[in-house]
């Protein structure tokens, strides 16, 4: 039961510091001047969401970098 109990609160923990990361890189990048559409922000509700189903938001954030960062890249060689 313990080793349940364990597995679960890490699996909490890593979605609470993986809300704290986007919340803080969507911060950084409207500093940056990085327009950010309205459906962008997020409410308590979106981040309780997100801490339950993490890895998809995982996966959907580390896409949508990848794919921001190269258009960046390729916008800036030509």
């Amino acid at each position: 039961m313990m080793f349940i109990l364990n597995i679960v609160v890490w699996y909490l923990a890593i979605g609470c510091a993986f809300t704290i990361l986007v919340d803080m890189s969507t911060e950084y990048a409207r500093k940056k001047g990085i327009e950010i559409p309205d459906n962008g922000e997020w409410n308590n509700e979106t981040r309780i969401i997100a801490i339950l189903v993490w890895p998809l938001g995982l996966l959907f954030f580390i896409d949508g970098f990848i794919r921001s960062y190269y258009n960046n890249n390729n916008k800036n060689n030509k």
